[in-house]
């Protein structure tokens, strides 16, 4: 009976290991459910208002990328000029930030720590968007930091094909304890280092007689354009010409990208920000693509007032940013609805015609 029960043992120790260890990777599986994706982050400051980052990172469950070491940004707002390459293809996606930064224009320093709306960026992540390029769907892989004056903190996802704002924060201004910061970061906070930076934008930009003039971008400028309308591009073209394609770009930093495809390229009205500059394409009634025009270096003061004629709390009015295009030598732009319009007339248009002739327009 003895060797009976000895056996029988024997035979059920291993069993119940398997079934424990089956037990286990199983739960393990199903515990483990988060989606990964391949994407980086990186900074983005206006070109007015540059930056240093002495500290930060953007957080995930299981990644964490710094966000010291990418040097004074200053690219534009929303633009970014380097990213980072280091760390595991797939990973979650991050669920909070931190950030500490100086700015130079202001000489100040503003830090903050905030959870990001994961549920949204993984929707946006997981819907992507087409490629004009090969036609097929794809998705998001930067996240971009910009920092601006007053410490506005604006988060975009960006792809080749597109580019949209998924969050904003308010950092705190703050004092800098340098016996905790990194022997590197002090020279971010020294005077001959940042008579340099600003001697070098005041060359660039001649700041200092613009902010005589009182030209210089007020600091609030940046959160102005984070406001919405519910506008569209409405472009009128020549008779039995089609719009083949736009790139969009708006001064909350956002980008738009949309293709025919040989289909009917409709425009929805939707909440955007104000424009900076639009390009399209179009084709004759055959579908070829005959011409594209770029309308850019348009006045932001006259852009906001203009904007501020169709200001709506609900953002339900639809207006239109009406584009003709039927003289490539006169491109008229006007801002309407049904009960109003308002002409632009500050900015610079260019229209070549393929294998026809170019021609160049400025306003």
């Amino acid at each position: 009976m003895h060797n009976t029960k000895s056996l029988l043992n024997t035979l059920l120790v291993p069993a119940t290991l398997i079934l424990l260890t089956s037990l286990l990777t199983s739960g393990c599986k199903n515990m483990d459910t988060e989606k990964r994706f391949d994407w980086s982050a990186t900074l983005s400051a206006p070109e007015e208002y540059p930056v240093r980052v002495y500290k930060g990172a953007m957080m995930a469950k299981d990644y964490q990328q710094t966000l010291t070491g990418f040097g004074d940004i200053g690219t534009g707002w929303g633009k970014y000029s380097a990213s980072v390459i280091m760390g595991p293809d797939l990973k979650s996606l991050p669920d909070s930030l931190a950030v500490a930064w100086h700015s130079f224009v202001d000489q100040k320093q503003y830090e903050g720590k905030w959870s990001l709306p994961k549920d949204k960026i993984e929707k946006l992540f997981d819907d992507g968007y087409i490629d004009i390029a090969t036609n097929k769907k794809t998705t998001y892989d930067t996240f971009i930091i910009g920092l601006a004056p007053n410490g506005l903190v604006v988060l975009w996802l960006s792809a080749a094909g597109s580019q949209i704002e998924v969050a904003h924060f308010t950092a705190k201004e703050t004092a800098v304890d340098m016996d905790n910061l990194h022997q590197d970061a002090h020279r971010i906070f020294a005077k001959d280092y940042n008579d340099i930076v600003l001697a070098q934008l005041n060359e660039k930009l001649n700041t200092q007689k613009r902010i005589e003039d009182n030209t210089y971008p007020k600091i609030g400028l940046y959160q102005d354009y984070r406001k919405r309308y519910f506008w569209r591009p409405d472009i009128i073209l020549p008779d039995k010409h089609t719009l083949d394609s736009f790139v969009l770009q708006t001064h909350n930093g956002e980008i738009e990208i949309e293709s025919s495809k040989n289909t009917p390229l409709d425009i929805k009205h939707k909440e955007r920000g104000i424009i900076k500059s639009l390009s399209f394409s179009w084709a004759d009634k055959n579908q070829k693509k005959i011409a594209t025009c770029w309308l850019e270096g348009f006045d932001e003061a006259e852009l906001l007032n203009a904007y501020d004629n169709f200001d709506n709390f609900d953002n339900t009015e639809e207006i239109e940013l009406s584009v003709t295009a039927t003289d490539a030598k006169n491109i008229i732009v006007a801002l309407k609805n049904n009960n109003k319009e308002v002409q632009i007339t500050k900015f610079k248009s260019t229209v070549e015609k393929k294998a026809i002739e170019s021609t160049h327009a400025t306003h």
